[in-house]
């Protein structure tokens, strides 16, 4: 099943500017307009109540909370949509631990930093279970 691109809200959390920049630029490319961003768990939690994305790229390592606390917020938040949320962790982390940690969380996916097209078009198919258009 193909599935239009543009019908999807994809939500970004990454402290660092240039890494939402470069996959925002990616999404765009992919065809993917409603792209959301936040620099920290706190905001990244609270926008995904209000926006409710399709889909979520968090980094792991970020100051104050970390990616794997966000997960874990959304995965035992009380309203279901909310903790169905898929989400892809963005890192530069590819050690086993962190891995083995986001596997035992449920997450829909795994990107090591630096991300290409392919990879993160790839990474939403995934999630999704889609295939993008």
């Amino acid at each position: 099943m193909t599935f239009d691109p543009r019908k999807l809200k994809v939500l970004l959390i990454d402290d660092e500017p240039f890494i939402r920049t470069t996959l925002s630029q990616i999404l765009l490319n992919i065809g993917i307009k409603n792209v959301y961003q936040c620099d920290s768990v706190n905001a990244g939690l609270d926008e995904t109540v209000r926006v409710r994305p399709d889909l979520v790229f968090c980094d792991i390592h970020m100051p104050g909370e970390d990616g794997f606390v966000y997960v874990s917020e959304v995965r035992n938040d009380a309203i279901a949509a909310v903790a169905a949320t898929p989400v892809v962790m963005l890192t530069s982390d590819a050690a086993h631990e962190a891995v083995r940690t986001a596997k035992e969380m449920r997450v829909n996916g795994y990107l090591v930093k630096p991300v290409s097209h392919a990879a993160v078009k790839k990474a939403i198919e995934r999630a999704l279970k889609v295939a993008l258009e």
